[in-house]
């Protein structure tokens, strides 16, 4: 990726909305971008990997590479573990998505958003996913993040 198309791809995280909010009545000043989703997903999934005993690190970027490896070729290998949730990083990266989405719902929610149908969806999503996650510590945090 050249540098022009790189700064066209930042510029568009920055300003394109994440996908599941359109239609939900959202007005456009509200909208949670896709560079807000995907830094809200990287560093929940580094908290859960530090409290799962996992690297942090690599679930972050597993996040980061689970949303963009179809932009960023060289992000096709992270996008693929994630994808198939090829390590306990990648389960992770998998549920922080869940739960950023999950997040950003009960926020819409507060405001007086009608988001049931999507956070009903991505609660669901996140506990399937949370059922495959280890130790007792993260499934906390999960708990915690959920009744937040």
């Amino acid at each position: 990726m050249e540098a022009k198309e790189l700064a066209r791809l930042i510029g568009r995280l920055e300003t394109e909305p994440a996908p599941f909010w359109l239609g939900a009545g959202i007005p456009p000043s509200l909208l949670e971008t896709r560079a807000g989703h995907i830094v809200a997903e990287a560093v929940i999934a580094a908290k859960l990997a530090a409290a799962a005993g996992c690297d942090p690190g690599k679930a972050a970027a597993l996040a980061v590479g689970g949303e963009l490896g179809g932009e960023v070729s060289e992000l096709g290998a992270l996008a693929e573990e994630y994808r198939a949730a090829a390590s306990r990083e990648a389960v992770l990266a998998r549920l922080a998505h869940e739960l950023a989405v999950v997040l950003q719902a009960k926020k819409y929610a507060r405001m007086g958003f009608d988001v049931e149908g999507v956070l009903r969806e991505h609660v669901a999503k996140a506990l399937d996913e949370a059922a495959k996650v280890e130790p007792e510590a993260a499934l906390q945090l999960v708990h915690e993040l959920l009744s937040a």
